[in-house]
């Protein structure tokens, strides 16, 4: 695929040959896991038995003897696919800055649609729990916006556009620094309009408490809206309808969580693949069914 001979063009000899041979990657994961060496997960004992008689290592504990295998606790416990091919999809994901869909994942690591959708989204999910754990503060602007193509001048809402609301620590020359677009719950809705209550779930959720230099607009025609926030959603919604051709409403905040995580690691300079290596091994694991119980809150 022309996609994924443009992407390995990007990739380093070491991130190659990390994904040559599952014992490569299981030692990688182990790094990833404990980077300080193991640590009993029960007792914080820094020795274990490795127990190699599965198709992944168990560690056993050599003070209490609890077991713990590599993938516990990580993005991938509980998957049937090998290390090898969440690795390359770890690499395929964070080395192409316009994104990947499940079908070209699938058809580049050799796997199912479904679960070529299931490690994309997880890799969402990600970056979506280290988001909620990063707050807004300094100086920070707050602007509603939305996704989809307005359908008519009225103030009845066409279903294919979705209300968000777009903050932003800037710095002192108005630029943004971190990024944050959410979607706005339906009932934080009246017609097109946002009520308080959704700008003040927005504060309470995304921004420190004690900010004091915040400033929120929430009429979509104000001469006082901050055009910078709003470019970026003009931004992350042509990355989406061009990756992706378009998002409904039940998945869009994922989409929006990997747009604003890689915006905010290109501003600081930091590397996605290192970046979302860590998450894997931090965050704690989730699974189809509750992707899709969160997925229908929005």
């Amino acid at each position: 695929m022309e996609l994924v001979e443009a992407q390995i063009q990007t990739i380093s000899k070491e991130q190659l040959q990390l994904i040559s041979s599952e014992q490569q990657c299981m030692e990688a994961l182990f790094s990833a896991k404990w980077p300080d060496g193991f640590r009993c997960a029960r007792c914080n004992h820094s020795h274990a038995y490795k127990i190699t008689t599965r198709r992944l290592p168990l560690f056993e504990c050599s003070s209490c003897h609890y077991q713990e295998s590599l993938t516990k606790g990580t993005l991938m416990e509980g998957s049937r696919s090998d290390l090898r091919k969440w690795y390359h999809a770890l690499l395929l994901f964070s080395h192409n800055p316009t994104g990947i869909t499940a079908l070209q994942l699938s058809a580049a690591i050799g796997v199912t649609y479904k679960t070529a959708w299931l490690i994309l989204h997880k890799f969402r999910y990600c970056m979506g729990e280290a988001d909620a754990n990063t707050m807004l503060s300094g100086i920070v602007r707050v602007n509603c916006a939305m996704y989809g193509k307005p359908y008519n001048p009225s103030m009845e809402r066409h279903p294919q556009e979705q209300p968000l609301l777009i903050g932003a620590s800037v710095n002192d020359e108005g630029d943004p620094v971190y990024v944050k677009i959410k979607q706005v719950f339906q009932e934080h809705l009246l017609g097109r309009t946002i009520r308080p209550i959704g700008t003040r779930h927005f504060s309470d959720c995304h921004i420190e408490p004690d900010t004091d230099d915040l400033e929120s607009v929430t009429a979509r025609y104000s001469s006082r809206r901050f055009h910078r926030l709003l470019n970026v959603v003009k931004k992350a919604g042509q990355w989406i309808n061009t990756t992706f051709h378009g998002i409904g409403p039940k998945y869009l905040q994922a989409y929006l969580n990997e747009y604003c995580s890689r915006l905010n690691l290109a501003i600081h300079g930091t590397s996605v693949f290192r970046y979302l290596i860590r998450l894997c091994v931090t965050i704690a694991p989730v699974t189809y069914a509750s992707l899709l119980r969160s997925a229908s809150r929005s």
